[in-house]
């Protein structure tokens, strides 16, 4: 039996071999949970981030554009290191979302590789011009992917595939979250 996901078809998808989220849900039977124990892991995970962000940014020198580099340099590794974990089904996930993603299946595994680069290059850096407008971008196009999805669906019941099946809040829940907050962190950080 052929799955959708073969090597053969991985470059370019027929309109037939999209990702749907009947198909997901089949293929890999997680459902997204929206209780208040998935919130608590979740504001637990922001908050790890912001402490250690924290803590890095004082350890090497408190400046408010290193802060915010640090902030996302922990973020982008922390999220890009759950998507590692399940790479295949955070691929399958994020196909059903994301416009590139959906058209060009290649994009949905390069996502946790690109994220963990923007990471570690904010990391090393105070957030230059380029790395900032490079996650504008990035984070741009997947948000309105995320957007375009909820206005579509009308309904945030499918799990967001950032977290794989830590923490299994809807995608409006968490996408949203990393997607524009990233955004608007690299879009300050040109005027700071």
């Amino acid at each position: 039996m052929k799955r959708d996901d073969d090597i053969e078809h991985i470059y370019l998808d027929e309109e037939d071999a999209k990702p749907t989220h009947a198909a997901h849900h089949s293929s890999h039977g997680v459902a997204a949970v929206d209780n208040a124990e998935e919130k608590k892991k979740f504001y637990k995970l922001l908050l790890g981030i912001f402490v250690v962000s924290t803590l890095l940014s004082v350890i090497r020198g408190w400046d408010i554009n290193r802060a915010m580099a640090d902030f996302m340099a922990v973020f982008f590794i922390t999220f890009a290191t759950f998507k590692f974990y399940n790479i295949e089904t955070f691929a399958h996930t994020y196909r059903t979302y994301d416009i590139i993603a959906a058209k060009i299946r290649p994009w949905a595994y390069a996502v946790p590789f690109i994220e963990a680069f923007l990471g570690f290059w904010y990391l090393l850096s105070s957030g230059p011009t380029w790395l900032n407008v490079l996650t504008i971008l990035f984070t741009g196009s997947a948000g309105y992917g995320v957007y375009k999805s909820l206005q579509k669906h009308k309904s945030s019941k499918f799990m967001c595939a950032c977290l794989g099946n830590f923490i299994r809040l809807p995608l409006s829940k968490v996408s949203l979250v990393e997607d524009v907050a990233m955004g608007v962190m690299a879009f300050a950080m040109l005027f700071v």
